[in-house]
């Protein structure tokens, strides 16, 4: 009986207090080219870090059909976020670029369906996190 109250007790605690802050976004990528390679997704909370560093929870998944790749990335808090997909070809987990700088590899960013000149900034990317799941799919693009 000693043991029962206690038991009973934690059964009572929310499941809530245990349970992570933030939400999920589910990204999926489309347009994929071939059956090659690892796509990484990779998601930024801020200019500065903008396809330099994503964030630990940016997930990478191998390529095994050019059907679409839907990932959750779980726990993100509530803000202003930006997402870099690349269909890395040769598994060297980053983008290949041209002498001149032109992506080698096939690409994507939230938000935006054409990669302008350079660089695209973070705010053309981003979108809002709030309290609710978000959901968002992006085309891959091959140049």
């Amino acid at each position: 009986m000693k043991f029962f109250i206690p038991l009973l007790l934690l059964a009572m605690i929310p499941a809530a207090l245990f349970a992570e802050d933030g939400v999920n976004v589910k990204v999926t990528v489309t347009g994929i080219p071939g059956v090659q390679g690892t796509m990484l997704v990779g998601l930024f909370d801020s200019a500065g870090s903008f396809t330099k560093s994503p964030l630990k929870n940016s997930p990478k998944v191998r390529v095994t059909s050019t059907n679409p790749i839907t990932v959750t990335i779980p726990n993100v808090s509530p803000g202003t976020y930006a997402i870099s997909v690349v269909q890395d070809l040769n598994e060297n987990g980053k983008l290949d670029k041209s002498i001149i700088g032109m992506p080698k590899e096939p690409l994507a960013f939230s938000v935006i369906k054409v990669i302008p000149r350079g660089k695209p900034k973070f705010a053309d990317c981003s979108f809002t996190v709030g309290e609710e799941d978000v959901s968002l799919t992006i085309p891959l693009i091959t140049q």
